[in-house]
C-alpha cells in the first residue's frame, strides 16, 4: 500500500480568498496514466506503471491492487490486424474506461482488456489469457454477463463471459476479419459494432456483418448476406429490421426486415432514402419516419397501411403523443393520427428557414410550443390555432437556451442577450424580463432555472440573474493555453449539464439510430424485460436513479450516490488562467451567488481529474502523483 502524504493548504492571496495545493497526496513509484471513479461504488481506479489500484473514498486509502502486466501478458503480437488497425482501435482509447451502471470498470493493458470489478480489485475477465484480440466489449446487464468480440487467426470471434463465475459460457467464429481501416469509410459514424439481445438470440454486428448466434450455447444460426449498419430486433421475435448505408459518403441509406430465423429479406424492396428520422415498433407493422415522409409499413410484406404517406419532403422530427404523431417537414409542422390523418387544417409555419434548429417542440398541458432558431409560440392541440397574436422573434444568429420547470410551469428562454420566462397559461408572446451583455455568448452551454433566478454558463463565463431580472454577478475567465479552449468545453459539463446547439438537419444526420417499441393493445412503448431495448432502458434507469434493485446489494449505495449527483448542478467548475499567478487552476463557483469557494493548482494544460458528486472531493493526477482536495 502506498503510502500517504498529508499535505496543509498553502495559502497564496487572490482576490479575498486563496488558492491551495492537496489536502492528500498519494505517491506513487511510476507515472500514473489514468484515473475514474466507479460512480456505484465510489471506489477511485488508478492505472500507475505496471498497477491498476483502487482508492477508497471514504479514507483515500489504497484499498486493492494488482500488477497489470503479469494478469494480462506481454504486448503479444496482433497477427490479423494491421498497423493502421492497431493505431485505430488503441490510440484513442482511454486506458480505464467505466461500465455504465456497473460496478466494473474496464482497463486495457497492453492492448489487452481487463474487467475489474471495482468492489474488491477482482479482475473477473482477461482478453490475456486468450488468443484473440477483443475491439469491441459489452455488458449485458440481465444475466451479468459480458460479451467480447475479437479477432483470432483471421476469424472474427464473439465469446460470452458469465462474470459471476468468471467461466466462458462460449466462443464462436463469426466469419473471416477484415481491415477495419477500409470499412471505416464504407460506414458513417453511427454504424455499429454493438450486439442486440432478443430472447434466446444475439445480433453480433461486425463493421457490418451481422451475425445471428444462440445465447445459450454459442451456436452461429446464420451470417447475413449483406453488409448493415444497424439491426433492430422486433418484439414479435420473428423480425430484424435493418438499415445500410451505402457509397463513400454514405448518401444513402436503405432500411429492410429480415427472418430472424434465416436472416433472409422478406421485403421485396427496400425503403431507399437520405436518412432515418424515426422508428415505432408495433409487432406487426412498424412506423418508418425519413427524408420524404412516414407510414406504417406491413412487417410481412412491406406494403403500407396508410393510403398515402404523411408529408415528407425534408422531414426532421417526428414526436408520438397520446396516439398522435406531431411532426416537421422543412419549417412547417402538422399533427395527425395514428390512421394518417391530418388532425389541423392546415401546416403550421415554425421558423424561416428550413435549416433552423428546433430548440423544443412538445406538447404542455393541452398546448404545443416550439421554439425555433427564428420563432416561438404557442399552438392549441386539438385546433392547431396559433395563441399568441405574433410569434416570439429570435435572432437565428445567435444561440438559443431553453429549460422548463415543471413543477412550477415555468418555461425559461435565452437569445440575442435577452430573457424570457412564461407559462403555458399567457395568453400572447411575453416581452423579456432581463436583458444581459454574455461576453462568450457562442459558448453557452446551460441555462438552469432556480428558486433565486437564472444561472447562464459556458466553460469559461457564469451569470446570475435574479428573479427580477437583476444582474447578480458575472465571471469570466481566460483559459491557459492555445489548446485549452476545448478541453475547457468539454470540462464546463462537470457542473453544469450541457445543451447542444446545432442545427436539425445536422443532428438528425449524426444520431444514434433508435427504435421505440409499442404495446399494440394500449399504444403505450413496451416495458417488457426480454428485450434487448430493455437492456438500454435499465442502463437509462440506472442513471436516473431508477432500477436500482436489479443491482443488488449494491442498491442502496447506488442510490444514494446518483442523488448526491444533483448537487453538481449548483457549481461550476471551470478550467481557468490565474490571471494574478499565472497558474493553472480549476475553479470551483457557486451559481446561486457567484462566490468562488475553491481554487485548485493545476500543473498541466490537459489534467485528468475526477469530481466525486457525493463528497465533491477533486481527484487529479500529476507525473506520479493522486493529489486529493477535500470539499471547501
Amino acid at each position: 500500500m502506498k503510502k500517504i502524504i498529508i499535505t496543509l493548504c498553502l495559502i497564496l492571496g487572490y482576490s479575498g480568498f486563496s488558492q491551495r495545493v492537496a489536502n492528500e497526496v498519494l505517491k506513487m513509484n511510476s507515472k500514473i496514466e489514468d484515473l475514474t471513479q466507479n460512480a456505484i461504488t465510489g471506489i477511485i481506479v488508478i492505472k500507475e506503471g505496471n498497477f491498476v489500484r483502487g482508492i477508497s473514498p471514504e479514507t483515500k486509502a489504497e484499498v486493492w491492487s494488482f500488477d497489470a502486466n503479469k494478469t494480462a501478458g506481454d504486448v503479444s503480437a496482433l497477427e490479423t490486424l494491421s498497423k493502421v488497425d492497431t493505431d485505430n482501435l488503441f490510440a484513442s482509447k482511454r486506458i480505464l474506461k467505466n461500465i455504465d451502471a456497473s460496478v466494473y470498470v474496464e482497463a486495457l493493458v497492453n492492448y489487452k482488456t481487463i474487467l475489474i470489478n471495482t468492489t474488491d480489485g477482482k479482475v473477473v475477465y482477461n482478453s490475456g489469457n486468450y488468443k484473440y484480440t477483443v475491439f469491441n466489449s459489452q455488458f449485458l446487464y440481465e444475466q451479468n454477463e459480458y460479451l467480447v468480440k475479437g479477432v483470432e487467426n483471421g476469424k472474427v470471434i464473439a465469446s460470452l463471459i458469465d462474470l459471476n463465475t468468471g467461466d466462458v459460457k462460449w466462443k464462436t467464429e463469426q466469419g473471416d476479419a477484415k481491415s477495419m481501416f477500409s470499412s471505416m469509410f464504407t460506414f458513417k459514424a453511427n454504424s455499429s459494432n454493438e450486439a442486440e439481445v432478443s430472447g434466446s438470440t444475439i445480433y453480433s454486428l461486425y463493421f457490418g456483418k451481422l451475425s445471428a448466434i444462440d445465447r445459450n450455447k454459442g451456436t452461429l444460426k446464420w451470417v447475413g448476406e449483406i453488409e448493415y449498419t444497424k439491426v433492430f430486433p422486433t418484439q414479435n421475435n420473428k423480425n430484424l429490421v435493418v438499415i445500410n448505408s451505402k457509397g463513400l459518403l454514405s448518401a444513402k441509406q436503405y432500411l429492410n426486415v429480415l427472418d430472424s430465423e434465416t436472416g433472409k429479406p422478406i421485403w421485396e424492396d427496400a425503403i431507399k432514402t437520405n436518412y432515418i428520422v424515426y422508428l415505432e415498433d408495433w409487432g406487426t407493422k412498424i412506423l418508418v419516419a425519413h427524408t420524404n415522409g412516414f407510414n406504417f409499413f406491413n412487417l410481412n410484406d412491406g406494403s403500407k397501411v396508410w393510403k398515402k404517406d404523411a408529408r415528407g419532403d425534408g422531414l426532421k422530427k417526428v414526436i408520438p403523443i397520446d396516439g398522435d404523431y406531431l411532426y416537421v417537414a422543412e419549417n412547417e409542422m402538422m399533427l395527425i393520427d395514428k390512421d394518417g390523418q391530418k388532425k389541423w387544417k392546415s401546416f403550421i409555419e415554425i421558423s424561416d428557414d428550413k435549416e433552423d434548429a428546433i430548440n423544443f417542440l412538445g406538447k404542455v398541458d393541452d398546448k404545443v410550443l416550439y421554439l425555433t432558431a427564428t420563432y416561438g409560440n404557442m399552438v392549441d392541440y386539438k385546433s392547431g390555432k396559433k395563441l399568441w397574436r405574433g410569434n416570439l422573434k429570435f435572432n437565428p444568429k445567435r444561440p438559443l437556451l431553453n429549460v422548463y420547470d415543471e413543477v412550477n410551469d415555468s418555461f425559461l428562454v435565452y437569445n440575442d442577450e435577452e430573457l424570457f420566462k412564461f407559462n403555458t397559461k399567457v395568453t400572447d408572446k411575453p416581452d423579456s424580463f432581463a436583458k444581459v451583455n454574455i461576453k462568450k455568448e457562442k459558448e453557452l452551454n446551460s441555462i438552469e432555472l432556480f428558486s433565486w433566478g437564472v444561472a447562464l454558463s459556458g466553460p469559461t463565463e457564469v451569470l446570475g440573474v435574479s428573479n427580477d431580472g437583476k444582474v447578480l454577478y458575472q465571471k469570466i475567465y481566460t483559459q491557459p493555453g492555445d489548446g485549452g479552449r476545448a478541453w475547457g468545453q468539454a470540462l464546463s459539463t462537470a457542473g453544469s449539464i450541457g445543451l447542444g446547439i446545432s442545427s436539425v438537419v445536422n443532428s438528425v444526420m449524426g444520431a444514434e439510430w433508435t427504435m421505440t417499441t409499442i404495446d399494440p393493445a394500449t399504444g403505450k412503448e413496451s416495458t417488457s424485460v426480454v428485450k434487448a431495448k430493455d437492456e438500454k432502458q435499465l442502463r437509462a434507469a440506472a442513471n436516473q436513479m431508477a432500477g436500482a434493485a436489479v443491482l443488488g446489494d449494491i442498491s442502496k449505495r447506488f442510490g444514494q450516490r446518483y442523488q448526491a449527483m444533483k448537487q453538481n448542478r449548483d457549481f461550476s467548475y471551470i478550467f481557468a488562467k490565474d490571471e494574478a499567478t499565472d497558474k493553472k487552476v480549476l475553479v470551483k463557483l457557486k451559481k446561486e451567488n457567484g462566490s468562488e469557494l475553491d481554487k485548485i493548482i493545476f500543473e498541466n494544460i490537459r489534467p485528468i481529474y475526477e469530481i466525486d458528486p457525493a463528497t465533491q472531493t477533486i481527484y487529479y493526477i500529476f507525473e506520479k502523483e493522486l493529489r486529493i482536495f477535500n470539499k471547501v
